[in-house]
């Protein structure tokens, strides 16, 4: 698989060098998105190139890395595609000092208080009313929004103290979905998509690139340490009256006991298999349909009436879960209630095949690339409410493992979000900032050019 991993290694770099390009055009979403899609896949293909006995059998794992290489180098071509009839394709980075950067740092900082108090107090209390969680959901995204506002406020003022310290508080965002619900994943979706935002508007990226072999071995580790000591810390997280305290000693045996990979560990590869290798799951969808065990389901995976808010139906039955689908396309039985991400990826194929997955990887690259373009250009321009409109549903989208339904919903979650936030003027810049943005309208905007506006 060797070969493999070569090629896809060369779509990152053709997705860095041609569709994200040198910094400031843009391209946060789409990098998160082939990042985060090399994270459920990448990791693992590493142990087959030992000789440790793995879980997984070895053609299969094979056959559905074949697949996802073939769906990534459609999403490359589709962002590609987007990039280059993209007007406007110098930097939006720009020289613009003072009013502008220092507006869009105060409400980076507004951002975040929004998301943390939407993650850690609004969101339990929505589970009581129907259709509520939808919705107040994707008010995390803010969490990412502000990340990148600060970095971009630093970018553009050329402040580096400012860009560390916004850095330095990034390890909160995976320490806290731990330590609230025993969850690691939602943290480090969110760190992608910053640290994919700090490459998009960075002027020096050599250390960036002197840094990543570095930070995938640390992260690899920590993942299989988290792993080995996971549902201790679940334990105290859902079964127990436990405290902050004892959930923040619980989580410190990830320092305190942490290891560096092995894959020569059969307890590390096990790890590894069991959550980093979704290509096992997307072979076995291959095989099942080869050997005729379902037909495709050209749409069937999505129910029609599960689209239709459980505030209006209260007795609308129950959504299959990620677990059933992929019982139901592989013939892999799960433990009763098990939720297993299927991935978009996995349902292209199951719905339509390979070439669903060529076509669907494509249009989703291409369409990501649209939104990371509105986004610079709202950010260069102030506009709140553009970046809201297109930033909220674009992070949603950044679900490599997730399930179609589950992000259809949270896209539409999202635009009300942005809807509800600008109504209420939650989010906007000062009118101190009208000036300065108009300054920084990339390139000198042209005569007939569309007015910044503040939402």
């Amino acid at each position: 698989m060797a070969e493999l991993l070569i090629v896809w290694l060369f779509l990152l770099v053709a997705l860095v060098a041609i569709a994200v390009g040198p910094p400031g055009r843009g391209g946060a979403l789409t990098l998160s998105y082939f990042l985060g899609l090399s994270l459920i896949h990448v990791p693992g293909v590493l142990p087959f190139l030992g000789s440790v006995d793995l879980l997984s059998d070895r053609e299969t794992t094979q056959l559905g890395f074949e697949l996802t290489v073939e769906g990534a180098g459609a999403f490359v071509c589709g962002a590609i595609a987007a990039r280059l009839i993209a007007p406007g394709m110098r930097s939006w980075l720009h020289s613009a000092r003072g009013g502008l950067a220092e507006s869009l740092e105060q409400l980076g900082w507004r951002s975040i208080l929004i998301g943390a108090v939407a993650y850690l107090v609004v969101i339990p209390i929505s589970t009581y009313l129907p259709s509520s969680t939808a919705v107040v959901s994707t008010f995390t995204s803010l969490l990412v929004i502000g990340f990148w506002l600060r970095l971009y406020s630093s970018a553009i003022a050329n402040d580096n103290r400012r860009a560390s310290r916004t850095l330095a508080l990034l390890p909160l965002l995976p320490a806290t979905t731990l330590i609230s619900n025993g969850f690691l994943s939602f943290g480090v979706s969110w760190v992608l998509s910053v640290l994919a935002f700090l490459y998009v508007v960075s002027r020096r990226r050599l250390w960036i690139y002197l840094a990543t072999p570095i930070v995938i071995f640390l992260a690899l580790s920590l993942f299989v340490t988290y792993m080995g000591g996971r549902d201790a810390l679940r334990e105290v997280m859902w079964y127990r009256q436990s405290s902050v305290l004892d959930r923040f000693q619980q989580a410190s045996h990830l320092v305190t006991d942490f290891q560096l990979l092995d894959l020569s560990s059969p307890e590390h590869v096990a790890a590894i298999d069991a959550r980093l290798n979704q290509n096992y799951l997307v072979g076995a969808a291959i095989q099942y349909h080869q050997a005729g065990r379902y037909e495709f389901a050209y749409g069937g995976t999505i129910p029609y009436w599960a689209l239709i808010p459980r505030a209006l139906w209260p007795y609308k039955p129950e959504v299959g879960g990620g677990g059933t689908a992929v019982t139901d396309y592989t013939g892999i039985e799960f433990a009763e209630g098990t939720s297993v991400g299927t991935g978009p990826l996995f349902e292209f194929y199951v719905n339509f095949g390979t070439a669903g997955v060529l076509i669907g990887l494509a249009g989703f690259g291409f369409l990501l690339m649209q939104l990371d373009h509105r986004i610079m250009r709202a950010l260069a321009r102030g506009d709140g409410r553009r970046l809201l409109l297109n930033g909220m549903p674009g992070i949603t989208l950044l679900q490599p493992g997730g399930n179609f339904l589950e992000i259809m919903v949270g896209v539409v979650g999202a635009l009300v979000a942005a809807r509800v936030l600008l109504q209420f003027r939650v989010f906007h810049l000062t009118p101190a900032s009208h000036a300065a943005a108009r300054l920084a309208a990339p390139f000198g905007a042209a005569k007939g050019a569309p007015r910044l506006r503040s939402p």
